[in-house]
């Protein structure tokens, strides 16, 4: 194929001005810059100082699918400086205690600069893409790099954005992940669920202090959580054949928990004992390793897997995303939970647990997903939950006992909003298995809509005042009928 094919659909002229233009640029790289550029036949390239102003898109991603070393990019960069003004890379330079040194997360606008620059500029500079990510329109890839490739790419422009790969943390105080072996409640197989969790109580009641959880027979039938996290320990009796090992992102890992905060979250969500939505199913998502901790760029393919998993398997409206983990600010983060969204998946994340505003860590901060602060069994708002305008909704987060690993049927007790989180994940998956599909953003509005409202102690300034409900289980159905009230 030559030059040409390459760019096919793309106007003669121009395509001919650039391969001109192109072939003077090696020359000038190579041997020595001419006194002046040459001239073109084609009325589309016009000369100033030197400089063209023919069509920069067409022209740059011609001009880089040719370049073919360090050298190239070097002259190129230094010959069009008035038409790589056109593209602005914004390069966050900035380390803080939990960037990873050296390494990086870019931002392309499409899937053909996503190709080019993939192949040819980190190829020409040494470098290799040690990932690549595609959810909806965000697009990019990680790499590892020093200053002076980031100067390379700088100068380029052909990337939007550039921004330290950081670390993320399972959304729990520091302390609350040592394991205690309890024995499980016992299960009864009604509508109400008796010596159920604290937590469970809660959500099916107004008023603190019951005992039970009242739900419909439902249950989050046929709807899927992908649960963003450490994994799952799918042996567990809690699960009964439903949760399943579906992508690993921790290097020589199968996918199977070996912290136990997945399979906690994921007991909550969707457990026979201790779960929400008790048919639904669970698809591990392992992003976070045996010591809780992960990197932005695996959570990043994390989420891409989960939505084109739930696309290809044609159920991305009964999608649920979990998310009880978060780490320092990052857009790329917070583009891709929109993406997710856009895509048609709920996404549930916990809003960290530092005590502060959410705004300061991501995926909490993402406008679009549905953020989730922690309460306490007297209806305060935990001391280390964050809060602020971010939050949609609270949910019990103090002392969640749920499933664990080391047997199958180890449970743990353990605080954090991403103890809360999975609450509203299985309140998500129950309300879609009840009510039918609904987009994301009406499906936390439901949610909002339901709760108990006021009733919170000592909540953040700028929270929403709400604790989850879920009807007391018997939801007016979206079609066909159904119960109405609060009745069990």
């Amino acid at each position: 194929m030559n030059t040409v094919d390459r760019i096919d659909r793309r106007p003669q002229a121009i395509m001919e001005d650039s391969i001109y233009f192109y072939r003077w640029v090696v020359t000038w790289s190579r041997n020595s810059p001419p006194a002046s550029a040459p001239a073109s036949s084609s009325p589309s390239f016009r000369l100033s100082a030197g400089i063209p102003s023919v069509s920069v898109t067409h022209l740059f991603t011609l001009i880089l699918a040719n370049m073919h070393s360090l050298k190239d990019i070097l002259a190129f960069s230094l010959v069009l400086p008035a038409a790589l003004a056109q593209f602005t890379t914004k390069i966050n330079r900035a380390q803080t205690a939990d960037t990873i040194p050296g390494s990086w997360i870019a931002r392309v606008e499409s899937n053909e600069l996503l190709d080019t620059v993939l192949s040819t500029v980190l190829e020409s500079a040494g470098v290799e893409s040690k990932a690549n990510y595609t959810i909806g329109g965000v697009k990019g890839f990680s790499f590892d790099g020093d200053d002076a490739i980031l100067d390379i790419l700088e100068s380029l422009g052909a990337i939007t954005s550039v921004e330290p790969d950081t670390k993320v943390w399972a959304s729990v105080p520091r302390g609350y992940l040592s394991q205690r072996q309890d024995a499980p409640f016992v299960n009864g197989s009604l509508t109400s669920q008796n010596g159920s969790t604290w937590g469970l109580s809660r959500i099916s009641h107004r008023e603190p202090g019951a005992n039970d959880y009242i739900y419909d027979r439902s249950a989050g039938k046929d709807t899927f959580i992908y649960v963003i996290d450490t994994g799952i320990n799918t042996e567990h009796s809690e699960f009964g054949g439903r949760a399943s090992v579906g992508k690993s992102l921790i290097s020589g890992s199968d996918g199977e928990d070996d912290q136990g905060h997945g399979t906690h979250c994921s007991g909550t969500a969707a457990g026979s004992k201790y779960g929400v939505a008790k048919n639904a199913n669970l698809i591990g998502v392992k992003v976070l390793g045996a010591d809780g901790s992960g990197s932005n760029s695996g959570v990043l393919r994390g989420i891409q897997w989960a939505v084109d998993n739930a696309k290809s398997e044609g159920h991305i409206d009964r999608a649920v995303l979990s998310m009880s983990l978060g780490g320092p600010f990052s857009q790329t983060t917070n583009d891709a939970i929109a993406s997710a969204v856009e895509e048609g998946a709920f996404v549930a994340v916990a809003a960290g647990n530092e005590g502060e505003d959410a705004s300061n860590s991501s995926p909490a901060s993402a406008p679009q997903a549905c953020t989730v602060g922690a309460t306490t069994r007297e209806d305060s708002m935990a001391s280390f939950s964050n809060f602020g305008s971010l939050l949609d909704i609270f949910a019990p987060g103090q002392n969640i006992t749920s499933a664990w690993i080391g047997s199958s049927s180890a449970v743990n007790t353990i605080s954090g909003t991403s103890m809360a989180t999975p609450h509203i994940a299985g309140l998500a998956a129950y309300l879609i298995g009840l009510e039918g599909p609904r987009s994301p953003a009406e499906l936390c509005e439901r949610i909002q809509e339901l709760a108990t409202k006021d009733v919170i102690e000592n909540i953040g300034e700028g929270s929403a005042n709400l604790i989850a409900y879920n009807g007391h289980g018997a939801l007016p159905r979206a079609a066909g009928g159904g119960r109405g009230g609060e009745e069990f």
